[in-house]
This record gives structure tokens, sequence and C-alpha cells, in this order.
């Protein structure tokens, strides 16, 4: 036998693959891959909105407690809110209205907009029960993802009719 006939009864046996072949694997490949990618697209998302609400949450939460921190009578009740800080230390009141004001945690911006109710339509002088809402949105993050809203029932201690 030849040494050409040789070689080719030997490569007979063997096929590689085609043009077409290798660019449909190619094609596959690429389609999984781009599903990868939008996996980790979707995941640094979420995990970054994950991370605003939690530090809104502890922005929210200190204020929240703060607001319970005062007591609820004849003289708070009609006292204006304000959150102490450098600028104004004293503490506030829980007198009905909104605020809106900036403050910072963790190297982050925050709004925060409180708002205290008196219910039942009446007047801050005969408040027994106030709603406090506490809605704190880090500044410049997607705010679906990042907002928190705290909502509590402030009431007084009275002595009933009997």
């Amino acid at each position: 036998m030849t040494t050409r006939s040789r070689i080719s009864t030997a490569r007979s046996g063997e096929r590689g693959f085609t043009l077409a072949e290798t660019a449909i694997a190619m094609l596959v490949m690429m389609i999984a891959s781009i599903g990868v990618v939008s996996l980790f697209n979707y995941a640094i998302k979420y995990n970054a909105g994950a991370r605003d609400r939690e530090l809104s949450m502890a922005v929210a939460q200190k204020h929240m407690e703060w607001l319970r921190g005062i007591p609820y009578d004849s003289t708070t009740r009609g006292l204006a809110y304000h959150y102490p800080d450098a600028a104004n230390p004293a503490s506030g009141g829980l007198a009905a209205g909104t605020v809106t004001q900036t403050a910072s945690s963790a190297g982050r911006a925050y709004t925060i907009v409180t708002t205290i109710a008196n219910d039942g339509g009446v007047s801050d002088a005969n408040s027994t029960v106030k709603t406090i809402t506490v809605q704190v949105t880090p500044i410049g993050a997607n705010t679906a993802m990042g907002r928190v809203t705290l909502v509590t029932r402030r009431s007084t201690l009275l002595t009933g009719p009997n």
C-alpha cells in the first residue's frame, strides 16, 4: 500500500466541523451569554435598590423614634415640628403640618417629608390623636426602589368621663 492511500484511509474516519456548524454553535453561545449578562444587570440594579431602602429605613426610623420620644401633652401638641440640628438644637413639637427637609447619612443625601395630622378634624389645642407619617427618599436614586414610608399614631393620656 502506498503512503497516500494509508493517509486517506486513516482520515476517512475523521470528520471536522463545517463553517455553518461552527457559526451556529457560536450563535447559541452568544444568546446564552446575553442572558447571563442581563441577569447580572438585574442583580446589580436590585441590590443597589435594596441598599437604598435599607439606608432610607434607618433614617426614617431615627426620625420616627425622635418623634415618639416627644411627650404628647398640651404644650407639645401645638408646638411646631422641628428636628434638632446643629443650627437649632432645640426639639420641636407635634403641631399638624408637613415639613420637608434634607439629611445626610452614610455619605448619602435624603429628602425627608414629615406629615403630622390631627385625627377627627380638630385643632391642635383639642387634638388627642395624631397620625405621623415620615417618608424618606434618597436623593438621586430610583425613587420607587429606595423610598420608605413609616406611619404611626400618637395619643394623649386622658381621663375618661367615668
